[in-house]
This record gives C-alpha cells, sequence and structure tokens, in this order.
C-alpha cells in the first residue's frame, strides 16, 4: 500500500519564523535562562519529582515552602552544575530566580480557584491530592496532522505544551509559560497553535509571563481571536514546510523580504535498494527483541536514508534507541545509525551507499530571497532530509556560533559557504568581516576585500594582533552602545530607524579556535576568552556576532562560560561522544558521516543538515566580486 507522504514541522520552528519575520531582535531573557526555568517548572509538575507540588504542599497551600523546596531539589542542582552561567549572568540568574517565585505563587494561586470551586481536593487523612489528575497536564508531547484543500501534502506538527488546564470535559486553557518579557507575536501563535492541535471544542489559551515584573503578567487569547488568526497559521505552516503550490508567497513576510524555503530535489523516492534495508532493519530489530513497524516511506536525503519507525506492542523507544551498535553489525554498515525520536516517531538515519551531495549554486534563489535595502542577516545552514533550507539568523535567535568538527568533516566548508552567503546578500555598508585563518586556505581570497572591517582584519597568524582585533571590537562594541544611548535606541535596527544611519554588521569568523586560545600564554588566553565572552554575551543588540569553529571542541577549549554564550551549535562529524557531549549536551555528532553532514542546534534538538559544497570556481567569484554571481 502506498502511503502518502508527510511534511513535518516543529512548533518551535513556526516559532522561530514568525520571531525572524516580525523583525525584532531580542527575546528577553537569555535562552540558558529561560531554560532553566522551564526545567524547573517540568519538576515542579511532574508527579514523583520532590519538587512536585503534590509532594510538598498540603491542604494550606504554603507558597514560600514549596518555593523553598523548588531551590533545594529543583533550581539548586542545575545551577551548581551551570556555576559558569551563574557566575557571568547575575541580571539573568536573578530573573530567573525571581520568575521561580512569581510562578510558585501564581500556581498555589491556581490550586487555590479549582479548590473552591470544587474541582480539586485535599485528603487530610490520606495525606494526598484528589481531583488534579484530570485538572492539570503538564509538558504533553502533542502531534496533529494539518491539510488544506490547496496543500500538495498534509503537514505533520509536533511539540509540546507547558500545561492545559482543563476545567470541564469540553473546556480546557492551553497555557504557556514564559521568563522576562516574552515575544509576544510568536508567543500568541504558539499558544494559538497548541490550542488548535488539542482541539476547538470550548479551548482558549494564555500566556502568562514570569519574572519580568513582580506579579505574573497574563495574556488570554479566545477562542474567536483564535479563529481569526487561524488561516494567517496555517498559511505560513503551509509556505514553511514547501506545500503550497507558491512557495515563499503565501504568508506575510518583513519589509523587503522573500521567503523560498524548499529545495525541491529532496527527498526522493526510495530505491528498491533503500527499501530492502527497511526491510533488513525491520527484521533485525525484532531478533533484538525490539519490534518496529514502518510507519511512512522512507525519506532519502543527499547522505543518508531515514526511515520512521513507530515502537511495536510492550517496545519501549529507548529500547530502540539502543540498538545502533547492534544494527551497524547486522546491517553491516560502516558506522552506526544514528537513532531519535522525531515528532512522536523513531528516525533511524542509514547512510546512502551513492550520496550525492548538495551545490550551492542551487541554494543561490533561496540566499538571494534574503535580500533587503539594509542588508541581510541570515547566513545558510544546509538543507534537512525534507528539502527545507535553514538560514541561521545572526540578528534574531542565533547571534553567535560555536562550529566544531574533525578534519573532513566539511567545517572550513561550511564557514566557506556561511560567509558567501552573507556576501552575496550584502555591501560594505552593512556587513564588515573579521576573519582569524590560522591554515591561510579559508578566507586568502578575501585579502584587500572591501568587506574586511579593517585593513588588517584578515588574519593568518596567531598572538597578539588577534588580541588587539577583539580588544577593538568590544570597544567598537561599547561606542555603538553609547550611541543608542543618545539616539533613544535599543539596536542596531531601531538606531537606523531613527537616525537613517546604517552601521555594519561586523561577523568575527575564527576558523581554528583552539590555535588562537593555546598559542599564547595563560594570559593572553585568559584575555581573548574574556574578550570572546564579553561579545558573546552584550554584542547581538550592537550587530556584532561570532563564528568561532575548532577540531578540538574539548572542555580545554571551549569552557562553559564560552559554551553557555553561544546559542547556536553547528555539530559536524566529531572524534567520540565526549566532543559530542561538549557541542551539543549529548552523543551522536560522532556518527555524522563527514562532508558537510551536520547537526544544527539553536535551543532546541538538533536537526540534521547537509551543508552545501561551494566549488572553487564559484567561491572565487563570490569573494571577490559577490554580486556578480548570477546563477
Amino acid at each position: 500500500m502506498t502511503r502518502a507522504r508527510q511534511v513535518r514541522l516543529t512548533v518551535s520552528a513556526i516559532r522561530q519564523e514568525i520571531f525572524k519575520v516580525s523583525g525584532v531582535s531580542s527575546q528577553g531573557a537569555g535562552s540558558a535562562a529561560g531554560r532553566l526555568f522551564h526545567r524547573v517548572a517540568e519538576n515542579a509538575l511532574t508527579e514523583g519529582h520532590p519538587a512536585c507540588w503534590k509532594s510538598v504542599l498540603d491542604g494550606e497551600l504554603n507558597a514560600d515552602a514549596w518555593i523553598e523546596a523548588l531551590y533545594e531539589h529543583a533550581l539548586g542542582p542545575e545551577l551548581t552544575r551551570q556555576h559558569a552561567f551563574l557566575r557571568e549572568n547575575g541580571e539573568e540568574v536573578l530573573t530567573l530566580w525571581r520568575g521561580v517565585q512569581s510562578f510558585a505563587r501564581w500556581f498555589c494561586g491556581i490550586l487555590a480557584e479549582a479548590v473552591r470551586s470544587g474541582l480539586l481536593g485535599y485528603d487530610g487523612q490520606a495525606g494526598q491530592w484528589t481531583g488534579g489528575q484530570s485538572l492539570f497536564q503538564s509538558e504533553w508531547e502533542l502531534e496533529t496532522i494539518f491539510s488544506q484543500p490547496h496543500w500538495t501534502h498534509p503537514v505533520v506538527v509536533s511539540g509540546r505544551l507547558d500545561q492545559v488546564i482543563r476545567v470541564a470535559p469540553d473546556r480546557f486553557c492551553v497555557i504557556e509559560f514564559k521568563l522576562g518579557g516574552g515575544h509576544c507575536e510568536s508567543d500568541a501563535a504558539q499558544a494559538c497553535l497548541y490550542r488548535e492541535m488539542l482541539g476547538r471544542g470550548g479551548g482558549s489559551a494564555a500566556i502568562v509571563c514570569f519574572g519580568g515584573e513582580p506579579k505574573p503578567q497574563e495574556t488570554l487569547l479566545a477562542g474567536a481571536l483564535i479563529e481569526q488568526e487561524l488561516p494567517v497559521l496555517l498559511a505560513l505552516i503551509g509556505a514553511l514546510a514547501g506545500v503550497t503550490p507558491f512557495t515563499g508567497q503565501g504568508h506575510a513576510t518583513a519589509p523587503g523580504t522573500r521567503e523560498t524555503t524548499t529545495h525541491s530535489e529532496w527527498p526522493k523516492k526510495a530505491s528498491p535498494a533503500e527499501l530492502e534495508i527497511e526491510r533488513q532493519l525491520l527484521r533485525a530489530l525484532a531478533e533484538f527483541g525490539a519490534e518496529a513497524r514502518s510507519v511512512d516511506e522512507p525519506l532519502v536525503g543527499p547522505a543518508f536514508v531515514r526511515y520512521q519507525l513507530e515502537p511495536g506492542r510492550g517496545v519501549t523507544a529507548g529500547k530502540i534507541e539502543r540498538q545502533g551498535p547492534n544494527l551497524q553489525m547486522r546491517l553491516r554498515l560502516h558506522e552506526e545509525p544514528i537513532i531519535q525520536r522525531s515528532g512522536g516517531r523513531i528516525a533511524v538515519d542509514v547512510r546512502r551507499p551513492d550520496r550525492e551531495a548538495v551545490s550551492f549554486s542551487s541554494l543561490r534563489s533561496e540566499i538571494d530571497a534574503r535580500k533587503t535595502d539594509c542588508g541581510n542577516s541570515s547566513a545558510v545552514a544546509g538543507v534537512d532530509i525534507n528539502g527545507r533550507v535553514h538560514f541561521i539568523d545572526l540578528a534574531g535567535g542565533c547571534p553567535h556560533l560555536l562550529v566544531g568538527g574533525t578534519p573532513g568533516s566539511g567545517k572550513s566548508e561550511w564557514l566557506r559557504s556561511a560567509v558567501a552567503s552573507l556576501l552575496i546578500t550584502n555591501t560594505p555598508d552593512s556587513l564588515r568581516l573579521v576573519l582569524v585563518d590560522p591554515k591561510k586556505n579559508a578566507f586568502s581570497e578575501l585579502a584587500g576585500s572591501p568587506f574586511l572591517w579593517r585593513p588588517d582584519s584578515l588574519v593568518d597568524s596567531v598572538g597578539e594582533s588577534c588580541l588587539s582585533l577583539v580588544e577593538q571590537m568590544a570597544e567598537e562594541m561599547s561606542r555603538r552602545y553609547e550611541l543608542f544611548k543618545q539616539a533613544g535606541a535599543d539596536d542596531l535596527a531601531r538606531y537606523r530607524q531613527k537616525t537613517g544611519e546604517v552601521l555594519p554588521r561586523v561577523v568575527c569568523v575564527v576558523d581554528e579556535f583552539a590555535d588562537l586560545l593555546l598559542a599564547g600564554g595563560r594570559r593572553q588566553r585568559d584575555d581573548l576568552e574574556r574578550g570572546f565572552v564579553r561579545i558573546a554575551q552584550t554584542g547581538r543588540a550592537a550587530g556584532i556576532h561570532l563564528i568561532l569553529a575548532t577540531q578540538r571542541p574539548s572542555r580545554q577549549v571551549v569552557s562553559g562560560i564560552l559554551k553557555a554564550s553561544l546559542p547556536g551549535i553547528i555539530a559536524l562529524k566529531v572524534a567520540n561522544r565526549i566532543d559530542s557531549g561538549v557541542l551539543l549536551d549529548q552523543s551522536g555528532a560522532q556518527n555524522l558521516l563527514g562532508k558537510g553532514d551536520l547537526l544544527l542546534s539553536v535551543g532546541g534538538d538538533p536537526v540534521r543538515l547537509q551543508a552545501p559544497r561551494l566549488i572553487e570556481e564559484d567561491r572565487l567569484l563570490i569573494f571577490r566580486h559577490p554580486n556578480a554571481m548570477a546563477l
């Protein structure tokens, strides 16, 4: 039986697209603090956790006692593990602590109201709560199929909502928690989307922001408003998934931009040999006691085939995930397959024997579409298995990047492609580069380029000259913030709007960060690290960005404080699980295939991409004459 192709999206990807289109450059509290807050909130609502409300609170609903338990069993241990973040981000930690306290008092208020309404009760004799099982549901994994008559394929949207409060069998409220001020457009769209995924009957949605003000800020989105927003959301989903007849024309975009987000060549139809591998895969899993069934057509990308499975009856997802070494041996694969959860399914990625490349020139229309009169802040990252072209927005949620990969992984090639995509969508008025190229072969063609920030900002040696450049960038950052203060502006874009003066973005790319950091003595290393950390923590609004790449993503090279300040990760093939853990906080990058096969992480689950290949002739033309390459 033929299975209809389904394109898959996550709620976080949809939210990020809304954020990018809105044109703002700040999301309130830092992403690290936001992740910690959501982890604490999850613990607070997870039955059996020592900080769960059911474990701590009795009929008196003592919020202060619960706050103490939340710190002892949830927040405190997290801060201990992330001591570098605690030491260098005092203001964010204070916002986080205020948010946790505000959340505890707010939720106690919800519980008190439920008790008054008779929906919840406390049995003092048994020492337990009654009625809360159907009232609250937290960290709910959702997956919904959306379709429209004019779409070429259905779209599967998956995500995890923070909480649902159900006041009757057909009445519920979706609640999204935010730390700090949040971002109203994307927050509202995210809440509305989760409400739609749960079903329309009697549902509403709310956004609750903690930590930004003494009291939580609540925004209720009534059902009527959600119904009005639904067509806009569906248009965005269709365009982002590439299933509308005219991809990129069906949703609102930022002024002067045009979105084209699909690469029509992928995924391809599985060959008979690739279907045979699927049959062998399922047989092998059954032999190992991890039965599974195929739930959709295999997705054939440039480098690998993704087999989409569902665990059999009584089989846990974890049992299948642990079969990588066994499958490698049984299927005689060159490397262990990458097995991960994806949208409520198990995805098993297996190398293609007839691997293909993604050419940079084939993405040129998508890259050109991002040109505006004020330049472009998005660098191409790669193409996913569904054919979507992913970009990293330096002005949005990913102002700085850490790139890691062994020799042969495609690290320098990825850096060149990212720089090339910025060059052809900017002019020297909107973009300047600082390039550290110890190997003297990544960016040598840019010597003398008008895109260089200063004549000496292409550095092919490590030492005092690099430290001087870092200090100069920090001084420029301070100078810009003084200009912003005088103009009453918050960031680069608003300064341009208020004054009409165009300050170029400054992007610093270091091709081998370890060589730079370890070349001098201890004092020079500390000075360099402090300079990079300072820029990473406060450079986004000033339009100064870092892309730091290394072959050795060890703790000695990438300190905890630096890692916490770099929200974007490009993980190419690394040597071992430890290096993967340094980059991604999880294993997996050690099993990538090299030559541009990568995992992109920007605050959420990593996305597997194939980086484009920029041939030498095109690279020379772009680096020397960025706007002359009409493909």
